[in-house]
Parts: C-alpha cells; sequence; structure tokens
C-alpha cells in the first residue's frame, strides 16, 4: 500500500494543494493520501478481473486508419451473440490487455449523485435548450435519434481554446446544470485518479494552465468543465425505436479514457458492445464505466423497456494539439536535461565505437573467407 501511495505523490496525482478534504489537525498530507486509496480498495473489494484479447497498442496502432473507417468485424452484426457478456449484476470489473494496461473500468456511482444527475437533466430539458440530433461526429442520426448537448472546452474550431456552441447558447441554465453535478464529476475524477494516475495528471496538468490563459467572452478564465474531463456530452431520450449506432470517438485524446455514466427512471437492455474487444458490458442506472472511446467502436445495444440516458465525460485531442503548438512558440517544449543529453551524447559515441569494430570484425571475416577459397582452389589444381 506504502508504495502504491508513494506512486500518486510521485507522479503528482495527489498534492498538498489538490487534496480532495483539508488535512486534519496534526496530520501528515501523505496519510490522507493513503486513507483516501485504503477506502477506495476496500469499496471495490472482490471487483472482476477480465483479460482483453486485444491490446492497447494494437488498438492504438489501428486506430491510424482514415476518420470514419471502422474495424471490419462491426460489419459481423451476429457476431455480437457470442460475445463475453459481464451484466452490472457482476459488480464491478476491471479489464486488462496482457501487457497490463487498464481497457475498461466499471464502478458504482453513490445514488446521491445519481439523483442529483437526474432531476438536474429533467429541469435543463424543460428549458427547451438546444440539444442536437443524434450526438457529435457525423451528420444527423450518424449515432442515433436522441437528444445530445456538448458542454465542453475544446479547439476545435481555431487556434484558441473555446466553449462549445452548446453551452453558448444555453446560457446560465447549462452553467447551473455544471454546477449541480459538479461533485459526480470529481468522485469520477477520483476513481480515475486513484485508477489511473497518469492519465489523470495529464488530464489536469500542464494542459489546464494553458486553457486557463484564454478568457471568455464575459472575462471568465476558461477552465476544464467536467471534472478532470474536459468536457461532458448529455444524452438524452434514447428509446427503443431511438438506439445508439456503432461510432468511435474520433476527435477525443487516444490515450485518455472516456467516462460513461447511464441514468434515469429506468430501462431494460442498453448493453455496451465493445466490438474489437467482443464484449458486452452491462450498464445499469448507478454504474459508471472507463474506457477508450477514440479506439474501441461501440455501441449500445437495443433498449427493450424505458428511457436510457447517459453523460459521456470527454477530453478532445485538440487540446493537447494546441498545448504543443503553444509550447514550441515560447520555447518551453520538452527537452532531455543537461545529464540526458550527456548520456545520449556517450550513448551516440559508445555507438561509434560499436559500428568501428563492427566493421574491423566483418573486414578480418571477410579475409579470412577469401583466404580459405585460395587455399582450396591450390589444393585443387
Amino acid at each position: 500500500m506504502q508504495r502504491r501511495v508513494n506512486h500518486l505523490i510521485k507522479v503528482g496525482a495527489f498534492t498538498r494543494q489538490s487534496l480532495p478534504m483539508p488535512v486534519p489537525e496534526g496530520k501528515r498530507w501523505e496519510s490522507v493520501v493513503n486513507d483516501l486509496l485504503e477506502k477506495w480498495e476496500s469499496e471495490r473489494t472482490g471487483y472482476l478481473k477480465i483479460g482483453s484479447p486485444i491490446t492497447f497498442e494494437k488498438l492504438l496502432e489501428r486506430s491510424h486508419q482514415p476518420k470514419g473507417v471502422f474495424p471490419l468485424i462491426v460489419e459481423q452484426r451476429e457476431a455480437v451473440n457470442s460475445f463475453a457478456h459481464y451484466p452490472s449484476s457482476l459488480g464491478a470489473l476491471q479489464i486488462r490487455d496482457d501487457k497490463g494496461v487498464i481497457l475498461g473500468y466499471r464502478f458504482k456511482i453513490p445514488p446521491d449523485l445519481h439523483a442529483t444527475l437526474t432531476t438536474s437533466s429533467q429541469a435543463l430539458d424543460s428549458c427547451g435548450a438546444t440539444g442536437t440530433r443524434s450526438g457529435s461526429g457525423g451528420g444527423g442520426g450518424a449515432r442515433g435519434l436522441y437528444e445530445s448537448r456538448h458542454y465542453s472546452v475544446w479547439a476545435d474550431y481555431g487556434k484558441q481554446y473555446v466553449e462549445s456552441r452548446e453551452l453558448l447558447c444555453d446560457g446560465e441554465r447549462g452553467r447551473v446544470w455544471l454546477r449541480q453535478n459538479q461533485e459526480l464529476f470529481d468522485y469520477c475524477s477520483n476513481q480515475l485518479r486513484l485508477l489511473c494516475p497518469e492519465q489523470y495528471v495529464r488530464m489536469t496538468g500542464r494542459v489546464v494552465k494553458d486553457i486557463s490563459r484564454t478568457k471568455s467572452a464575459d472575462g471568465r478564465n476558461l477552465k476544464p468543465l467536467g471534472g478532470a474531463w474536459h468536457g461532458v456530452c448529455l444524452n438524452q431520450g434514447m428509446d427503443s425505436e431511438s438506439g445508439s449506432r456503432c461510432h468511435q470517438d474520433w476527435l477525443d485524446d487516444k490515450r485518455l479514457p472516456n467516462c460513461v455514466v447511464p441514468f434515469g427512471d429506468g430501462f431494460g437492455g442498453g448493453d455496451l458492445v465493445l466490438w474489437q474487444m467482443k464484449m458486452r458490458i452491462g450498464l445499469e442506472i448507478g454504474d459508471g464505466f472507463f474506457f477508450y472511446g477514440a479506439l474501441v467502436a461501440h455501441e449500445v445495444m437495443d433498449i427493450i423497456a424505458g428511457i436510457r440516458n447517459s453523460i459521456d465525460l470527454f477530453t478532445h485531442a485538440s487540446n493537447y494539439q494546441l498545448l504543443d503548438k503553444h509550447e514550441k512558440g515560447s520555447g518551453n517544449s520538452i527537452k532531455y536535461p543537461v545529464e540526458g543529453r550527456k548520456l545520449c551524447s556517450a550513448n551516440r559515441t559508445e555507438e561509434r565505437r560499436n559500428e568501428k569494430g563492427n566493421a574491423a570484425a566483418r573486414s578480418e571475416i571477410l579475409k579470412g573467407k577469401k583466404l580459405r577459397q585460395r587455399a582450396e582452389g591450390l589444393m585443387r589444381n
């Protein structure tokens, strides 16, 4: 346990300033991290460990295909019936590839946070906000016929970070909804911080400082809107006639997971299909699930009763692309430290020595071969 606490602190997932609670008087802040880790482990006691038939690296390699081209397996619609099924009743689960990379994680959402999400979303919907049909990433009906809103900060359409159109249109109603669900976003963020601290640090580190340098039209410093994630997609009204179609979240960062949380008054069906992983993940009300939406083709199976709503916490790759441009422009891009440069120089010198030695050895081998051939020729004569 202490080793894991040390790692969480070393990578920067926890600092004295970023603790989710004040440090009790007379207690070291490192011990607070230890308490949080112990509590988290106790809550997921007995979680199911699942192996993935495909690795993260293979998914990443195959993701370089042209945007919009799905893996061939999605054309085999009947294959879903043979996929491994993990219903919600099995509880918490963790999916790892054979290299140990976590590709999926299902966990429980506290009932009060779920209740707040449901009631706040009903109030938002009643205001007649500007939700669009089918969600982002395609034309009308690309993902299914249901209402979607994207409240996010991204750099998709220009040379600076901006807030999404839907948030600007919904205005204060949207910002009230975000504030009401901040505790839920923070809860999911802490799950990620303890499970995959490196991803959490990447989402909340340098890029957040860069985003904060941009001001909104009313003078606010921009910031991520979904806890650690930079945005949240709110999907409402998925029923038996408006299911989700197969898609990938092409604009999302490929090295960061999404977080899906279904909610509502109750629904039946709606398993999440992960095509390349050949799995069906049951997600009921009260579940949350991490997975790589930019790498894995996915869809929600038919809703057989009720209405399914959900949120999807995400981060677009464009934010990191703009961060790279800013850091290169200011000369603050990552460089080797002095020690690293010396080491690289020493390595190159050693490589050159080895090359000379190898060349000399090859020359000696060639000379020996010629001498043997000459001797064999003399013997034949």
